[in-house]
């Protein structure tokens, strides 16, 4: 996987291999030591339709994504940044005003104790940006499933780090309370809702083969050919498990699966 280093000819190998593959991206900021190629590579194969890239910092990143020979389709879908460009990742959201839209964000960091780091001095603006943190010291399925769950939209902070959230600004955010009586919840922001959990309880057992499947990522039609029913079948089975969960599509309810997994 290229590593650009910053010059123009890298910049412009970047964009040309770019426009070569219609898919599209999860980019990496940091390290090749942190994200290796076994992590790319895990990516491509775990996510369809998904290039994993590396760049070495946000302002390399940066000027290949503003580069207007780089088609929309081919913007970065999610944004998975190492823990030590955290600062930069925050200057930069603060002078675009937020102006990354569609853009998933994430900061990566090697464990509990940098992950209750990160939250502690960044608390406010990851709540204000919706930038989850992100483990690396989970093991592979864990890891994987997470991610999907932010590319789904959740926000997501591990429970280690949700002590450093009980004070922000002077003011109580998360209590100790609520911190143990969640501390199992696959994610701490929307989906440990009631409703949700209820929901799930309500679903048929065919009705909770469609939704893993479609948790997993699988389009309707692999459903349909998996299950041995007409696609047709599968929306109305959608269509139902939406109205049991309270959700509006088939992203909330795949959020809403994956939080009834802890």
């Amino acid at each position: 996987m290229y590593e650009p280093n910053g010059a123009d000819q890298d910049v412009a190998q970047v964009v040309v291999q770019s426009n070569m593959c219609q898919k599209d991206l999860f980019t990496f900021i940091g390290s090749q030591r942190l994200f290796s190629e076994v992590v790319l590579r895990t990516i491509e194969t775990e996510f369809e339709e998904v290039r994993a890239s590396r760049f070495p910092d946000i302002e390399t990143w940066d000027l290949v994504f503003a580069h207007p020979v780089q088609p929309k389709q081919q913007m970065t879908r999610l944004l998975i940044v190492d823990e030590r460009h955290a600062e930069k990742l925050m200057a930069f959201l603060d002078r675009q005003g937020r102006q990354t839209p569609g853009i998933r964000l994430a900061i990566a960091v090697r464990n509990d104790v940098s992950a209750t780091d990160v939250v502690g001095r960044w608390g406010e603006r990851l709540s204000k940006y919706a930038i989850s943190v992100l483990p690396m010291n989970l093991n592979l399925t864990a890891w994987v499933q997470l991610i999907r769950l932010i590319d789904c939209g959740a926000h997501y902070l591990p429970v280690c780090a949700l002590r450093a959230m009980h004070s922000i600004n002077g003011e109580s955010v998360v209590s100790q309370h609520y911190i143990e009586e969640h501390q199992n919840d696959v994610s701490p922001d929307g989906l440990r809702d009631v409703v949700c959990a209820r929901g799930v309880a309500k679903l048929t057992p065919r009705e909770r083969e469609v939704l893993k499947l479609v948790a997993s990522g699988h389009p309707n039609k692999m459903i349909a050919n998996e299950l041995s029913v007409s696609a047709h079948t599968i929306k109305l089975h959608l269509h139902r498990i939406m109205g049991k969960l309270g959700v509006t599509n088939r992203t909330e309810a795949a959020i809403c699966f994956h939080s009834q997994k802890g």
